[in-house]
Order: structure tokens, then C-alpha cells, then sequence
């Protein structure tokens, strides 16, 4: 197996500026102000409640984890840029959870609006989420995606996943036969190599 080299860590680094360059130039950050959002009635814990909401629906549906991110980076920037009350949050919520799974799911993964309404609970109806995904997209100029922290997260451990890949199966290999069990597989001897070969 081999390992990155320079080529590909110079991709890597590549890849990594221009999601921090993407992330500088469009993040956006809701404020708390006074126990609210700034210029609405949201609380942070009815924020907290509905990030909660959007993860739980997105394990219910084996969403991609950054799918999950997504949503929440396309919440945080809906929430940054207008004045959202609280009565239509759940409905933001659904909206944003089904763009992200527009933008990173496969197509027969992503389940109906009308589908998704009913089993996440939600008390709106699909033609209220469809309303709001076009609100989405036009407040955030058809520009859903920003790097997230998952997309972060891939880049690095693209860097380090040869070295842990290659360790794993090492380990596996090793613990599978029944006669290399009997010593430590971080710093097997040579003899002890040589005895579980034989």
C-alpha cells in the first residue's frame, strides 16, 4: 500500500485552502443576543432542540454525516442572514434537512417531502416545506454549500487514513491467527514472528 508522498499532500493542502478560502468568504454565524436570536424569538435552546431534531431525522433515515452538517451549516446561514421567528423554525429545520440531502444523498435514498413530513413528525404539510426550500435557496443565492466541519475532517484524515489503514490490517491479520495471539501484535520479536509463520 502506499503511502501519500509529496503529489498528494500538496493535493491535500490544495484541497484544504480552498475549503478554508470557500468557508471565509460564506460563513455565517447566527447571534444570540438577550436570550434570542438577534431580531427574533429564538431561543438557544429552542436552537439546541432543533439541531437535535434535524440529527435525530437524519440517523432515522441513515443519512450521511455530512449530510447532517450540511442542513446545519445551511441553518446557520439561513438564521445569520434574516429574521426568522420561532413558529416557522420547524419548518426551516425540514427544509434545510432536505436540501442537504438533495445536495449529498443518492437519489432513491432521499425519501418523498410528503414522507419525510410524516415520519419526522412535523407539522407541516410537504407544500409548506417545498414553499420554504424555494425561500432557502433564493435568501441564500442557490449556494448551499460552505465547508463544514465534516468536509474538514475528510480532508485531514485523507492525509492519515493510508498509515491507519495499513496498521489495521496488520493487527487484523495478526489476530486472526490463533497462534500470534499469544504475544503483544504492537511489538511482536522476531522469533515470535518466525513461531507463527511455521
Amino acid at each position: 500500500m502506499k503511502c501519500p508522498g509529496p503529489p498528494e499532500s500538496s493535493r491535500l493542502a490544495c484541497f484544504l485552502e480552498s475549503a478554508l478560502a470557500r468557508e471565509t468568504r460564506i460563513w455565517k454565524v447566527p447571534v444570540f443576543h438577550h436570550l434570542t436570536l438577534k431580531g427574533t424569538d429564538i431561543s438557544p435552546s429552542c436552537y439546541e432542540k432543533t439541531v437535535l431534531w434535524i440529527a435525530e431525522i437524519s440517523s432515522q433515515f441513515q443519512f450521511y454525516p455530512e449530510t447532517f452538517a450540511l442542513a446545519i451549516s445551511i441553518l446557520n446561514r439561513l438564521l445569520a442572514s434574516v429574521k426568522a421567528q420561532l413558529k416557522y423554525l420547524q419548518c426551516i429545520a425540514i427544509s434545510c434537512l432536505v436540501l442537504a440531502a438533495k445536495t449529498n444523498e443518492e437519489d432513491e435514498v432521499i425519501p418523498s417531502v410528503k414522507m419525510l413530513a410524516v415520519q419526522s413528525g412535523c407539522k407541516r404539510s410537504p407544500a409548506e416545506i417545498l414553499r420554504m426550500e424555494r425561500i432557502i435557496l433564493d435568501k441564500l443565492h442557490w449556494d448551499l454549500y460552505t465547508a463544514t466541519p465534516m468536509d474538514f475532517l475528510n480532508i485531514v484524515s485523507t492525509k492519515f487514513c493510508f498509515f491507519f489503514l495499513f496498521k489495521e490490517t496488520v493487527y487484523q491479520i495478526i489476530l486472526e491467527n490463533t497462534d500470534a495471539r499469544m504475544y503483544t501484535p504492537t511489538h511482536p520479536s522476531h522469533d515470535t514472528l518466525q513461531t507463527a509463520s511455521s
